[in-house]
């Protein structure tokens, strides 16, 4: 599933400008919040669409098929689920990969002066990095040890301030998940951010929440429109998509995980025991024993990391999977329902029936993910999680 990010440059300014989250107290309105009229005109357009499916051929050669209004409702239906996202988890989600990029960043510089440090001969400060300003330029021209020496304090106290700031942005999201009821430790979330399902968990943990509180205003609207059985219809109809929309993006996950994520995963654990095996045929050949045993037992971390990675993409595969049963079944009943209805007095009682629905829903895929045991597993995770994004 594509979601909206910043450009990568925007992300670094937003955190160079310390835009960083306030303490604030969350409730479910600052977390979700909707424009009600525009998601209304793009429900109705999509039901015109869904409406218009059954009058089309199944196939033809030539001109519109249920097919291609299928399509076209698939694509109307993914658009209007950025409608239903909250610009305030985004916001910190975009905050979060920011600072993740910079530690990155200020990580790799480490690296660089550590090394750069050990060919350095004089000891004694530059003059030119005593006179040039700023931590960019004193790098251009540093060349003794005490200049690196200077570069990697600055670099390990931009870290330092950086993961501080990361923390706090993880704290921040856990608070604002819990006011709608999507239960997270910072631990936990920080498993969740670093997965490769991350975002997606994220994405229709709000979208789902969000889809339950648009049922419950457009069941007002129903109220509110009396006796008008036309506009009770419609407005039951786009609880008909609403119920595709959950669907759809149920199972664009089950697939990503079951024919991407999980076969990769499958590929990099036979080559990690390959690389096993080889290490100790080559010892019995003569290799460098403490090299060689060093590589064996980074693979086998990597065999570690890998099973308890699957472990989590199945559970939440499977807790996806029983709730889109559940969807599959409620869409079909809320289609009957749609083409069957006669009474606007009980499409009220059918659309709060709904909201229930989809808070039952919400329960059955809520995230069940277990912190991190050690850094050492942390950041074999995070390196499986980049060449799965790949």
């Amino acid at each position: 599933m594509q979601l909206k990010y910043f450009t990568r440059a925007a992300l670094l300014v937003a955190v160079l400008s310390g835009s960083m989250a306030s303490a604030e107290e969350w409730s479910r309105e600052g977390v979700i919040s909707f424009d009600t009229r525009k998601i209304l005109s793009e429900l109705e357009e999509a039901l015109t669409i869904h409406d218009e499916i059954p009058t089309l051929e199944k196939n033809r050669l030539i001109g519109r098929d249920q097919d291609d209004a299928e399509d076209d409702l698939a694509e109307l239906v993914q658009e209007t689920m950025e409608l239903f996202e909250s610009e305030a988890i985004n916001r910190l989600r975009n905050q979060y990969q920011a600072l993740e990029e910079r530690i990155e960043d200020q990580e790799e510089k480490l690296i660089k002066y550590r090394s750069e440090r050990v060919l350095a001969v004089e000891d004694e400060r530059s003059l030119r990095t005593r006179l040039l300003p700023g931590e960019t330029l004193k790098s251009f021209v540093a060349v003794t040890k005490a200049d690196f020496d200077m570069l990697i304090e600055a670099t390990e106290n931009n870290i330092d301030s950086y993961e501080k700031d990361r923390a706090q942005t993880l704290d921040q999201m856990s608070q604002a998940l819990n006011a709608i009821g999507v239960k997270l430790d910072t631990e936990q979330l920080e498993a969740m951010m670093a997965s490769v399902i991350g975002d997606d968990i994220l994405n229709m943990s709000v979208v789902f929440n969000t889809i339950k509180d648009m049922t419950a205003q457009l069941a007002e609207l129903t109220q509110e429109s009396g006796e008008s059985l036309a506009h009770a219809k419609k407005y039951y109809g786009m609880v008909v998509i609403l119920h595709r929309m959950m669907a759809q993006m149920q199972d664009s996950f089950i697939r990503d995980v079951d024919e991407t994520y999980l076969p990769k995963l499958t590929g990099y654990k036979d080559s990690a025991r390959a690389n096993i095996e080889e290490s100790r045929r080559l010892i019995k050949e003569g290799g460098n024993r403490q090299t060689l045993e060093h590589n064996i037992e980074s693979n086998k971390l990597t065999l570690k990391v890998i099973d308890l990675y699957a472990d989590l993409l199945k559970r939440q595969r499977d807790k996806v999977a029983k709730a889109y049963k559940v969807t599959q079944r409620e869409m079909k009943v809320a289609n009957n329902t749609y083409n069957t209805v006669s009474l606007s007095s009980s499409v009220v009682t059918m659309l709060r029936e709904g909201a229930s629905t989809f808070d039952r829903l919400i329960s059955l895929q809520m995230p069940d993910i277990r912190e991190f045991q050690n850094e050492a597993i942390r950041e074999e995770f995070r390196n499986l999680t980049q060449r799965l994004a790949i």
